[in-house]
């Protein structure tokens, strides 16, 4: 299990840099927490998915190639 934890100075600026993790597999734990920074919001990943994701990319770009080759 991996942790993450996004700070932000504003909230439109961590709802962005969240955003762009969730596709790498991770999700969120808990709620927003402000602080004297701004905000964080706290997410989590399993390792499998985190696999998931490397062989599925490396699949799809192979079989790109194929197609072009042939």
């Amino acid at each position: 299990m991996e942790y993450n934890i996004v700070v932000a100075p504003n909230l439109e600026t961590l709802a962005t840099e969240v955003a762009v993790l969730f596709p790498q597999g991770w999700k969120l734990k808990g709620g927003i927490t402000e602080h004297s920074n701004g905000f964080s919001q706290q997410l989590v990943r399993k390792t499998v998915d985190k696999l998931k994701n490397r062989q599925s990319a490396p699949v799809a770009a192979r079989q790109r190639r194929t197609k072009w080759i042939e």
